[in-house]
């Protein structure tokens, strides 16, 4: 790891001067004269940290984010040997799945904010502590009345780390090079409803129940630590473009990640902007903005069918194909392997598409410097590829139903699960892309008011699934799905026409 840290140091000392503009001959000059050239020909760097730096930090941010959804699917595996430690019923237990659901809609919107007000490092470094401490509680705890007051704790600790994640690539990066970095933070937060099952599955052949909370409380641990020793503060109203010292409280205790060598020490962060308590609030007045709004709600549309689609393997397909234990768990795998890359593979066209868009314009793009949107039609560049995506999702969506309604062989369901992660996950990575560059300023908080949207569409479409599954079947259920996710289209198509005149 020390090594890592100091070959990313070099490399952004090297990058560091190439993004300076700086030619040989001005290595003689005086400071003074250089940074005066620099002045009179190009604006300064949107970000100082070098490319590795950058890479390094969102990986760190994405770890602690992965904890946000992994708590909740990593839970349900254990529920039948909790009550029958804790002497309730399933149902009763249940309700701290409830109650877990409840706290992660709403916390985040106070995470958020507290992340835009006061910096990414010192919330990531608050909701980690209480997170481990809490994964102590729980793995120690033998009441119902325990469990339930600690999962909710857990849930206000941690749901909100994917926003600060989001947050910090909207402190780094240009919407030139946004969306490859969404791409790889989406792979932490999307894969693990289909890997938290398996993994608590594994434990769960070899310890009890207590051992998942004991694995959560090691894993975030040394993601704490990790934050503690190298991720410097990104928060732009703190740092900048990381030329800015930051307060102690803000600043690592290995520099490694850190553009120290060009701190100015003539400047002192300001924080009287980020005075005052965290406002929940605050975060849902972003919703004010009928661009955000709508890219808010389709979001949410895909997230609630995602849900269902993830939600029928534990219920549909156990009990059409009689299957439990450890093929049950695996039968979450392929979901999640096509989410993974597909993610990757999204965030790459999400900057092609920009770049392209930029191009038809004869607008020039910069990688390293901030690119003005209102120039771009940066919802056009977003969403241009969407509608094949959404093309292709539709009918694979109301194929699903149809598979598992007529009890094909089990393989094909599994198949088109795999080929729906594969083209629902570029519409989460070109929406969240999307809503960084409306607010770049408050990428966390807009995340977060996303997050609350998103969990109460999801609650209500989980609510309804059972009755719709019950009485028109899982063919007809996910053909009703497939219209509504269409429906997104033409919506989105709105959105890519009006966007820049609603801006």
């Amino acid at each position: 790891m020390g090594s890592i840290m100091r070959e990313a140091l070099s490399s952004e000392r090297h990058q560091g001067n190439q993004l300076a503009g700086c030619n040989p001959d001005d290595v003689e000059k005086p400071n003074s004269d250089i940074t005066d050239s620099i002045a009179t020909t190009q604006p300064p760097p949107y970000s100082l940290f070098s490319t590795t730096q950058k890479k390094w930090i969102i990986f760190i941010a994405a770890l602690a984010g992965w904890f946000s959804t992994a708590s909740s699917f990593i839970y349900f595996p254990a529920i039948p040997f909790l009550a029958k430690d804790t002497g309730v019923s399933v149902e009763s237990i249940n309700l701290t799945v409830t109650s877990y659901l409840i706290a992660s809609g709403i916390f985040p919107s106070i995470t958020g904010d507290a992340a835009d007000r006061y910096g990414r490092r010192p919330v990531f470094i608050t909701c980690l502590c209480v997170y481990a401490v809490v994964n102590v509680g729980l793995a120690l705890q033998r009441s119902f009345a325990s469990l339930f007051v600690l999962r909710m704790i857990q849930s206000a600790a941690i749901s909100g780390t994917f926003s600060i994640a989001y947050g910090i690539i909207g402190d780094l990066t240009t919407p030139a090079n946004r969306g490859g970095y969404t791409g790889f933070v989406s792979i932490f937060l999307n894969t693990p409803p289909s890997v938290a099952p398996l993994i608590s599955g594994l434990l769960l052949i070899r310890w009890s129940w207590s051992s998942i909370f004991w694995f959560l409380t090691i894993t975030s641990a040394a993601v704490l630590l990790t934050i503690i020793l190298f991720l410097p503060e990104t928060r732009r109203s703190i740092v900048g473009n990381g030329s800015i010292r930051p307060p102690l409280i803000n600043r690592p205790l290995i520099l490694a990640l850190c553009p120290s060598s060009r701190w100015n020490e003539g400047r002192r962060s300001d924080n009287k902007a980020q005075a005052g308590l965290p406002n929940p609030l605050s975060v849902l007045s972003l919703l004010k903005s009928r661009a955000t709004l709508v890219a808010v709600f389709c979001y949410g549309i895909y997230y609630t069918i995602y849900s269902c689609l993830q939600a029928s393997l534990s219920t549909v397909f156990v009990e059409t194909y009689n299957v439990s234990g450890l093929i049950a768990g695996l039968s979450y795998i392929p979901f999640g392997v096509a989410c993974a890359s597909s993610a990757f593979l999204a965030g790459r066209i999400i900057d092609r598409d920009y770049r392209k868009t930029a191009k038809s314009r004869g607008i020039s793009v910069d990688q390293f410097r901030d690119n003005d949107i209102s120039k771009v039609p940066i919802e056009y560049a977003r969403l241009r590829t969407n509608k094949y995506y959404i093309a292709l999702c539709v009918p694979l969506i109301a194929g699903y139903g149809w598979a598992l309604q007529l009890k094909v062989h089990m393989a094909l369901p599994l198949v088109l699960q795999f080929l729906i992660g594969f083209t629902m996950q570029p519409l989460f990575t070109s929406l969240n892309t999307l809503l960084v560059d409306f607010h770049p300023e408050r990428s966390s908080s807009v995340q977060a008011a996303n997050n609350l949207v998103r969990c109460e569409l999801a609650a209500t479409g989980l609510a309804v699934l059972d009755i719709m599954l019950r009485a028109l079947g899982p063919g007809w259920c996910f053909v009703i799905f497939a219209i509504i996710h269409s429906l997104t289209l033409p919506t989105l198509w709105i959105l890519g026409k009006q966007g820049p005149n609603w801006r």
